[in-house]
């Protein structure tokens, strides 16, 4: 919500901005059509309307951005689609969402670690026994690391490349999260 304020700020000021020079040369000018600078928004003086997103806005298919490739990005991520198949956040989906791993992230998954990530792995299990997650691994990267799919626990799937996945999923409707 504060990104669409923020954005609806922004556009407000460049429009103000790109306007000035009209307004200073037209004495014609009907005050009425002024936009309120930013300032005057965030001094109070002037509200923002908030106008909803429609639920065409909002997207319903999604995947994770895997980032940093550890433990506590990857059980923030399992929480977070939780929260969205459960509808406790701004999205929602009774989709799948999709998790491709393509780097260190894999090695939390393989049996010889499972002690040391068993609250992790349990969790994504159980996410994907209710159809909250998909998990899929790059067979490229574990590949090159001599990681077979039967190191992985079942419910994990191998794709030959994680970037090919991850743009036939945008491809098919799913955004980020």
């Amino acid at each position: 919500m504060r990104i669409v304020l923020t954005a609806l700020l922004v556009s407000c000021s460049l429009f103000a901005h790109g306007n000035q020079d009209e307004q200073n040369t037209s004495s014609t000018a009907d005050a009425s059509s002024e936009v309120a600078p930013v300032e005057a928004v965030q001094e109070g003086e002037v509200t923002a309307e908030i106008i909803p997103a429609s639920a065409e806005d909002i997207p319903a298919l999604f995947q994770a951005r895997i980032q940093e490739h550890s433990a506590d990005e990857m059980l923030a991520l399992l929480q977070r689609a939780e929260k969205i198949a459960s509808g406790q956040d701004v999205y929602r989906t009774r989709e799948p969402v999709m998790l491709v791993l393509s780097g260190d992230e894999i090695e939390l998954f393989k049996r010889d670690n499972y002690r040391d990530n068993k609250a992790l792995v349990d969790l994504a299990a159980r996410l994907d026994a209710f159809n909250i997650i998909d998990v899929k691994v790059c067979r490229h990267w574990t590949g090159q690391r001599g990681i077979e799919l039967t190191d992985l626990p079942p419910f994990i799937e191998g794709v030959s490349s994680a970037d090919q996945e991850s743009k036939r999923l945008e491809s098919a409707g799913y955004a980020y999260f």
